[in-house]
């Protein structure tokens, strides 16, 4: 019998509506399609009376969405597993390495951690390639199948090993003793190699991260296509790199090394529930879940007290609550506290890798671009251009004729000077010098000054610079760890906005909306 079940079926204060509610929440994240509330009574085991509450409650949280097909996970589900990352210092101790990993070589670095029988990833940067695995921040994969997991599984203690190798079923491909004698050399060498292993084509390469007392708490790996590295190459060449990387993400995890390796404090994302609670929301998911989400930065552990106040509970509520979800696996005690698992990624953060930045980025737009009457953007950098990624526009009777994937001369824009006033000194003149276009003829001829301008003051202005009559504000938008993936504009035509109104009342309002975007700006979106 499950350890849950167990629980279950001998503690009184075990909440029972709470496992099933994350049931429901786990079959949607498994399924791309949408779901009827017969699918998750299917799917779950429960009546359709009790699938429709529970679909119905999460849609109150903000974490489904009820379409003509069915209901589907929605972007604010993402809460859920952000709490897991943001609570844990080692994705943020390990991006910047990672990314270092990933210019040096040219492949896709990644950090995993192990939790029960399964590897996951816990960071990831993936290199600029046409074919490669299809992973991101969240996926499990089980441990004995990668080189990630069989340095993992060499930290375990013997009994605990053995454990886990005999709940191994042998089968083609499958061998329990050759995992044992991986998992050995792994030990041994401290390092390991899984040659097209998992998945037919991938050569993947992976080290131990280890904390001061010598546990292997995380692992380091580097995955790249069969064709264009060597397994030879894997081991005199990657091998020493991820052996460096490691050593200095753990380097930055220790006090000693100037504090946290933290990033931009995020605030909590915001909640997508409906401003009206309905009758049937099942009040012990929602408690649940507050308690899931309540950890981040300045919360990564806490004990019954903390979480009580933070999610306004009785403590003796809050007491059933931490018990189940600790039985569930959802939460590891530490001392008298309580810290996430990865096993809450597994409660939609697998909807990441199906999401663009304009699926998440749309109600925040629309509500600044009504609250402002304006046409809000949010674009990137490609190449010498702005290109138009999310957009949402007020009524108005004029028409802005941009829609998402347009390109505009970047210099010519809000956004496009933002984004290349922080570009490095080579780069940008390696945009001036092969773009062709002559800023000295088309009202720029004071670029690099203007350039310099929007760095020290952090936002940029246009008046009718791209087009008559249009003038835009412009803001960097962050992500949680400081770095700037985007920017966002706000467009007006000069005939309905004063000129003073641009940066008094619109710039204000896009630098606030550009600090509650920092959650929504995750590793994995597609831009």
């Amino acid at each position: 019998m499950p350890a849950a079940a167990r629980v279950a079926a001998t503690d009184p204060d075990y909440v029972d509506s709470l496992e099933r509610g994350l049931s429901v929440l786990r079959a949607f994240s498994a399924r791309e399609e949408a779901l009827s509330v017969a699918d998750v009574a299917s799917l779950v085991g429960i009546t359709r009376t009790a699938a429709r509450r529970f679909a119905l409650t999460l849609e109150y949280l903000g974490y489904a969405g009820l379409s003509a097909e069915g209901y589907r996970l929605a972007p604010g589900v993402l809460a859920i597993g952000d709490a897991y990352l943001r609570s844990n210092p080692l994705p943020d101790a390990a991006y910047p390495h990672l990314k270092e990993l990933v210019r040096e070589v040219g492949e896709t670095a990644s950090l995993t951690v192990l939790h029960q029988r399964r590897v996951y990833y816990a960071a990831r940067v993936a290199a600029d390639r046409i074919v490669t695995a299809n992973i991101t921040v969240g996926t499990s994969i089980a441990a004995h199948s990668t080189a990630t997991g069989r340095v993992l599984l060499g930290g375990l203690a013997p009994a605990e090993l053995e454990e886990y190798l005999s709940s191994i079923e042998p089968g083609p491909g499958v061998d329990p003793d050759y995992v044992r004698d991986r998992i050995e050399g792994a030990r041994q060498r401290g390092w390991t190699m899984a040659d097209q292993e998992l998945t037919p084509g991938i050569r993947s390469v992976a080290v131990p991260l280890y904390d001061p007392d010598g546990r292997i708490i995380a692992a380091l790996n580097i995955a790249a296509h069969a064709t264009r590295v060597d397994a030879r190459v894997l081991e005199t060449d990657f091998v020493p790199l991820l052996q460096s990387a490691a050593q200095r993400t753990a380097a930055a995890l220790r006090p000693a090394s100037g504090g946290s390796p933290r990033g931009v404090l995020a605030p909590t994302a915001a909640s997508g529930r409906a401003e009206v609670r309905p009758s049937d929301v099942i009040q012990s998911v929602e408690r649940g879940l507050c308690i899931l989400t309540a950890f981040d930065e300045s919360h990564p552990a806490m004990n019954l007290a903390q979480l009580s106040e933070r999610c306004q509970l009785p403590r003796s509520a809050a007491r059933r609550f931490v018990l189940t979800l600790a039985s569930l696996g959802y939460l590891e005690q530490q001392g008298r506290n309580y810290a996430p698992t990865p096993l809450v990624l597994e409660l939609g953060y697998s909807l990441l890798s199906r999401l663009s930045l304009a699926d998440v980025a749309k109600p925040r737009l629309e509500a600044l671009a009504r609250r402002l009457g304006a046409s809000v953007s949010i674009g990137v950098l490609d190449g010498k251009d702005v290109r138009y990624v999310a957009r949402a526009s007020a009524p108005s009777p004029l028409i802005v004729n941009i829609r998402p994937g347009t390109r505009v001369p970047a210099e010519r824009t809000a956004m496009g000077q933002v984004l290349l006033s922080l570009l490095p000194t080579d780069a940008l003149k390696e945009i001036r010098d092969y773009s062709g276009r002559d800023t000295e003829t088309n009202g720029l001829e004071n670029l690099d000054d203007t350039l310099a301008t929007v760095r020290q003051q952090g936002w940029s202005y246009v008046d009718q610079l791209l087009e008559a009559g249009i003038r835009a504000v412009a803001v960097p938008l962050r992500n949680r760890r400081g770095e700037v993936v985007a920017a966002m504009s706000a467009a007006v035509h000069e005939a309905t906005t004063p000129d003073r109104d641009m940066t008094k009342n619109f710039l204000p309002a896009l630098s606030g909306a550009a600090s509650e975007f920092v959650t929504d700006l995750r590793d994995g979106l597609n831009i």
